[in-house]
């Protein structure tokens, strides 16, 4: 006897993908969603992942503001030093400034005695590398380097034990960390003497970046001030995104303008609003502003 079979009726067939059709649109939509999610999380944690080393790299450069630079005031041979020691100068136009300041950027040591030609220095990260070993001598507070053509000639460090030796490093009661030679170039160290790196002129400023789609980033520049004897020098090095960086000079005082900078400056506000590098799912940027940031020396 033949088996009597029935498929599906057309009700049956309809309701069946009417019901796919919600599921799918349903996953559909839980996708999308999720998509928009994941692309506004990721902009905002590109946004902070920007901002705080940032904000650590302008600490560092402030932080470094004013030290081993040699200026007008502290010896008028010096005509092309800065005409102070922490000299800043600020123009800002459309919501981003230009901020240009002095520092020694690398080693610096401390000579501690003498002997047999040989110095006994505490050295906070001296080199000897290329472009590294142009350095100044205080002694007593003074600049004792030559000075020609309105700057300071550097003087080389030869026969240093340990390059890069870390200072922070050294056990209670020990005096020194590294030996050279008490003769660097035409000058003889003596005990007291403090030797710095040639100091670097700090340039801050917005630009637009062409790997960015002509989009405004914060740049930094960095000039040797070693007078042709080293050249560690940068320029337009990329530091984030932003949307707008402005400065403002402290103390407002006689020889400091808060918009201009001056002689008398002692502390830079900046006003710092960085931008995402990754679209949300709007079309749009995150942003995230530090504000009323002070580094000061």
């Amino acid at each position: 006897m033949a088996e009597n079979q029935k498929g599906f009726t057309l009700v049956e067939v309809l309701i069946a993908t009417a019901i796919s059709l919600m599921i799918m649109g349903a996953i559909m939509v839980a996708y999308m969603a999720s998509v928009k999610t994941f692309n506004d999380v990721k902009s905002i944690s590109d946004n902070l992942e920007s901002k705080t080393p940032s904000i650590e790299l302008i600490a560092r450069y402030f932080d470094r503001w004013g030290v081993g630079v040699v200026s007008q005031a502290d010896n008028a041979s010096c005509t092309n030093c800065p005409a102070a020691q922490r000299s800043v100068s600020i123009t800002t136009t459309n919501g981003c400034s230009d901020v240009t300041f002095y520092g020694n950027l690398y080693g610096m040591g401390f000579v501690q005695s003498v002997s047999g030609g040989a110095a006994n220095i505490v050295s906070c990260r001296l080199a000897t590398g290329t472009n590294n070993n142009c350095y100044l001598i205080w002694r007593n507070n003074a600049i004792i380097n030559t000075i020609t053509g309105g700057m300071v000639d550097p003087v080389s460090v030869s026969s240093l034990s340990s390059s890069n030796a870390d200072c922070s490093a050294l056990a209670a009661g020990t005096t020194s960390n590294v030996t050279a030679s008490s003769t660097m170039s035409t000058l003889t160290v003596q005990a007291g003497d403090v030797i710095q790196r040639a100091w670097h002129t700090v340039r801050l400023y917005c630009a637009n970046n062409s790997n960015d789609s002509n989009r405004k980033w914060l740049y930094v520049d960095l000039t040797d001030n070693s007078n042709g004897y080293c050249n560690d020098a940068q320029s337009a090095m990329p530091v984030a995104p932003v949307e707008s960086f402005t400065a403002t000079a402290l103390p407002v005082q006689t020889g400091c303008v808060s918009t201009t900078g001056g002689t008398a400056c002692r502390a830079v506000n900046v006003n710092i609003t960085f931008r995402s590098q990754t679209r949300k799912a709007g079309g749009t940027y995150d942003t995230y502003t530090t504000a009323n940031k002070t580094f000061g020396r």
